[in-house]
């Protein structure tokens, strides 16, 4: 009996033993909960496939410092166009918003890993982290262009499409094998700025003879600088100061007094948005203001511009590649969805929209191609089909070279009137007839 006891009792210790040991093991395949920055947890996938029930697909996004408001308005946009895809929209008539999921995947999800993107260097571990642990199949994000670069080391590294709309048009150049771009390089952003100072002295007799740059002294700045004095001297404006000053200044009144001095036509600034806000802040201490101030993006297009600056932005231009006042009807659309549902009322702002989109193409060569390998994504990226009547974008749709641009991309030029961005150029596309000169502080 004591035998038969003793048997029982080490056979009943080995079937318990099994069943913790299985059901430890089976506890490691559950999707991980994602926390602030989407890392709490591992993912047993290969780099590059998805096992799992939905289809990952990895955000780097600033979640902490600096640049975290932008971020956080940047991942609702994000999760606006996951949630599109997820769930039957009827009320978006676009690609994918009309099924739950992806069909071409069975039905599969998007689930969205957030990697922090604190600094240039934590884009290539965190871009790594969402590719190897997450099992993340293509990467988006708010990139720089050195962001960009960084974080193909990783993409290429493993064979992973990366979607970014770093400017620069180096990252075209790079002979990158999954980068694309959706929205225009610097390249055109400039050549279309110099286009508009044109028109103005066409049919306004603007009178716009001088210029000046002011850029930040990053990747960003540079590159812009150089292609802006190119467009100076091919179209004929004087360049009468060009000033690059560090991304860290805490104080910009040396610079603005060489502004002052030389008394330029236009100002054209690529600047981050702390430096933007510094800047008008020390042209408002200064009592300068220029005829015009010309933003290359960067600062100029994140929503902190009205909160900082409140009426003093009014007047400032950016270039761009979207507006909400496109008379697409989609815009609105998707517009009043941001702003209702995600943004607690934050309206839904260029930069931050290309972001979203970049996501949404993504998904959309995903499910065309019928697949999460890299190589059928990309074959899907260069023949995308999208309906030329559902675009909710400027330009004629998504058409890709080898290098990875949309070349039936186009820009626009902004200015901030009643605290909304408002499309004065190309004609086509103007919805506001724009101010110049722009008027001194004491006229304001």
């Amino acid at each position: 009996m004591k035998q038969k006891l003793g048997f029982f009792l080490k056979y009943f210790g080995a079937v318990l033993f099994l069943a913790v040991l299985i059901g430890g093991c089976a506890g490691t395949q559950k999707p991980v909960q994602e926390g602030e920055n989407g890392s709490d947890g591992q993912v047993t996938e290969a780099p590059g496939k998805n096992n799992q029930d939905t289809v990952k697909i990895g955000v780097l996004l600033p979640m902490s410092g600096a640049q975290s408001k932008a971020g956080a308005e940047v991942r609702a946009a994000m999760t606006m166009f996951a949630d599109i895809i997820n769930e039957s929209r009827s009320d978006i008539d676009i690609p994918l918003a009309q099924s739950e999921g992806l069909p071409n995947l069975g039905g599969k999800k998007v689930e969205l890993v957030f990697g922090d993107l604190k600094t240039v260097d934590t884009a290539l571990s965190e871009a790594e982290r969402l590719i190897t642990s997450e099992g993340a199949v293509g990467i988006v994000g708010l990139f720089s262009s050195a962001n960009t670069k960084t974080a193909a080391v990783a993409t290429e590294k493993y064979g992973v499409p990366l979607i970014s709309e770093g400017t620069s048009p180096s990252l075209t150049q790079k002979g990158y094998e999954y980068f694309f771009r959706l929205f225009p390089d610097d390249t055109i952003y400039v050549e279309d700025t110099y286009q508009y100072l044109m028109e103005l002295n066409e049919t306004q007799n603007a009178n716009i003879k001088t210029v000046a740059f002011v850029s930040e002294d990053t990747e960003f700045g540079k590159n812009i600088a150089n292609v802006q004095k190119k467009c100076a001297e091919k179209y004929g404006f004087e360049i009468v100061e060009n000033i690059t000053y560090s991304s860290n200044a805490t104080n910009l009144i040396s610079e603005s007094l060489k502004l002052k001095k030389s008394n330029p036509d236009v100002v054209m600034m690529s600047s981050y948005i702390s430096d933007v806000i510094l800047y008008i802040k020390t042209f408002k201490q200064l009592n300068y203001m220029p005829k015009m101030i010309m933003g290359q993006r960067g600062g100029f297009m994140q929503s902190e511009l009205f909160t900082a600056l409140g009426e003093d932005a009014e007047g400032l231009c950016s270039t761009s590649a979207w507006a909400l006042d496109l008379q697409i009807p989609l815009v609105k659309q998707i517009g009043d969805l941001y702003r209702k549902e995600y943004s607690n009322g934050v309206d839904l702002i260029p930069d931050v929209l290309k972001c979203g989109t970049d996501l949404y193409i993504l998904c959309l060569a995903i499910d065309q191609a019928g697949s999460t390998d890299a190589d059928a994504i990309k074959e899907a990226m260069y023949n995308l089909d999208y309906p030329t009547d559902k675009l909710f974008i400027a330009g004629t749709g998504f058409e890709f070279n080898e290098a990875g641009q949309n070349v039936a991309s186009t820009s626009l030029i902004c200015q901030i009137k009643d605290g909304k961005y408002q499309t004065v150029y190309p004609s086509e596309a103007r919805a506001y007839e724009g101010l110049y000169p722009l008027p001194l502080w004491d006229e304001r």
